[in-house]
């Protein structure tokens, strides 16, 4: 991908996405690497790793970038973002701003992507759901199953209801995406969607929500890029409600990466 001063190359490795930037990064280039950064950590493989040698920064309060996208990914889905700086001089202007403020820092690609965490992929659900009225009704049973599946007794009668909640409040001309994640004790269930939600939108579905949930919850939306937004619930499990997961056999659906 090129631009007037910006070129990216987005490779994988070993399962981490590897984003090379060359050219400038100023005010012009700013959301272009903002977009692509968010772009890649919703695309969530297992991590994003970010080389930076040959990224010029006009002013060093454009690097705030990567703590802004950092910011945005950590909540949901919680992608894996670290930045590969070789040049001493800028991991010293990094540095000397306090940046990254909570991104790991890394001299050499090779060591950013061993120091990765990996998920699981059993641990993650992408279900791209169908553009009819069943829609609701496929989605509380995608979520369903993966509640059986990853063995959290509780939430059976929680996250399935809440993604029918989350589907209910989102008209959207283009296909959705149902996305679940198990992290530890938290269970997210999120939609990519291009729709956005107005104020008083969010108030309603957080109250609706609120109605359902019998476990502490955050709602909240990170931006995808390519106009697209993740509009997501976590929820808490409770420690004492899970038991060993029941390891169903998987549909096509259930499987689907979107």
């Amino acid at each position: 991908m090129a631009g007037d001063s910006l070129e990216v190359d987005v490779r994988e490795q070993n399962g981490v996405l590897v984003v090379r930037f060359s050219g400038r990064l100023d005010w012009s280039t700013y959301m272009r690497v903002q977009d692509v950064l968010l772009d890649c950590a919703t695309k969530e493989l297992v991590g994003v790793v970010v080389e930076l040698d040959d990224l010029a920064a006009e002013s060093p309060a454009l690097l705030v970038v990567f703590d802004v996208v950092w910011l945005s990914a950590a909540r949901w889905p919680g992608i894996s973002l670290s930045l590969v700086v070789t040049d001493h001089q800028l991991r010293s202007t990094l540095e000397s701003r306090g940046l990254p403020r909570h991104i790991p820092l890394h001299t050499t690609t090779t060591a950013a992507v061993a120091a990765v965490v990996r998920l699981r992929h059993e641990d993650r659900v992408d279900a791209a759901l169908p553009t009819c009225r069943c829609l609701p009704h496929v989605a509380e049973r995608i979520t369903e199953r993966a509640c059986e599946r990853w063995g959290v007794q509780s939430m059976l009668d929680v996250a399935p209801q809440v993604a029918v909640e989350l589907v209910s409040h989102l008209e959207d001309d283009n296909p959705l995406a149902l996305l679940l994640r198990m992290r530890g004790d938290k269970l997210s269930v999120a939609v990519r969607t291009t729709t956005r939600l107005d104020l008083r939108q969010w108030h309603v579905m957080r109250r609706d929500i609120a109605s359902i949930a019998v476990c502490n919850f955050t709602l909240g939306e990170t931006p995808a890029g390519g106009g697209r937004h993740i509009i997501w619930a976590l929820l808490d499990v409770p420690e004492d409600s899970q038991r060993p997961p029941s390891y169903l056999p998987e549909a096509a659906v259930f499987t689907h990466q979107a």
